[in-house]
């Protein structure tokens, strides 16, 4: 795992060094979930789990991602009952069926904080037996005064890729999806707990995941919740902004799709004369923004 502070984001990254260590993707399945999660019944909900898994390794997938809390249901309120340590209960047991399977799993749990507000986190349990975790940092409205936020934007190795998380609401800044592309993320998994019905998930999915993926030139994997609380959504994007697969019935599913490396190639080789090869803060006129 990689991990960099957003604030130190001159610091960081001053040359092509940082792109061409991430330019390294292979083709590679991944499957996306969308469904229902029973609030604090997290035997039930990780019996669920392992039933995609079974059906996601049956189809050859590397990497399995599912909603938002997933594990442990979305529920602000009742939030701290539920939350669990990582590593702890839920996530030494996806990393048991990780390795079983060989198969890199994601999924969201209610993380405890001491006595503070528990974290939104996404645990990432890989096929060698790691398990790490990816912190909401920018929380909704309406989670504030629930939960506390992170304070990271790490990515992650797998043979196949080095991706990143960001959850939700954190889609609605642009800034994160680049600071992930900037550390050499190729992939970016988007796992929503989101209200807004079929329709409405589409309209908006519509208007800002593509322009995430072809901005930053990276793939875009996004899930929501189901139930009667969450309209559900699947959809992918490649690095050229066009949505590769999407699903809005409003039904609990699984998608598998299999991603092109070369166009990540192609986009991010430091001889291509590429957008992407101006990202660099050095390149950005960073006066423009400074308030009077």
């Amino acid at each position: 795992m990689v991990i960099y502070n957003y604030n130190n984001i001159e610091q960081n990254f001053t040359s092509l060094e940082s792109f061409q260590k991430g330019n390294r993707m292979k083709n590679l399945v991944i499957a996306l979930i969308q469904m229902k999660s029973e609030v604090g019944n997290i035997d039930n909900n990780l019996s669920k789990i392992k039933k995609y898994i079974n059906d996601a390794v049956l189809n050859q997938v590397d990497i399995i991602c599912f909603p938002e809390l997933s594990v442990t249901g979305y529920s602000p309120e009742c939030s701290p009952e539920y939350a669990e340590t990582i590593p702890g209960y839920s996530s030494r047991i996806l990393s048991q069926w990780a390795q079983d399977k060989q198969i890199t799993i994601l999924a969201g749990v209610c993380e405890k904080n001491h006595n503070l507000n528990p974290y939104i986190a996404q645990v990432i349990c890989t096929a060698n037996g790691k398990i790490f975790k990816y912190r909401k940092t920018h929380l909704a409205p309406h989670e504030v005064a629930f939960f506390s936020s992170g304070h990271e934007f790490p990515v992650f190795d797998i043979p196949q890729v080095r991706f990143g998380i960001e959850i939700c609401w954190e889609l609605h800044f642009p800034q994160i999806t680049t600071f992930l592309s900037l550390q050499g993320a190729e992939l970016v998994f988007c796992p929503y707990a989101s209200a807004r019905t079929p329709k409405d998930r589409q309209q908006s999915w519509h208007i800002f995941l593509p322009a995430r993926a072809y901005d930053n030139r990276i793939f875009i994997a996004s899930c929501n919740a189901l139930g009667q609380d969450f309209g559900g959504g699947l959809m992918v994007c490649d690095p050229e902004g066009q949505i590769v697969v999407e699903d809005y019935q409003g039904k609990e599913s699984m998608i598998i799709v299999n991603l092109d490396s070369s166009i990540i190639e192609k986009i991010r080789n430091p001889n291509n004369n590429s957008l992407f090869q101006s990202y660099y803060p050095k390149f950005l006129k960073n006066d423009l923004f400074k308030k009077e």
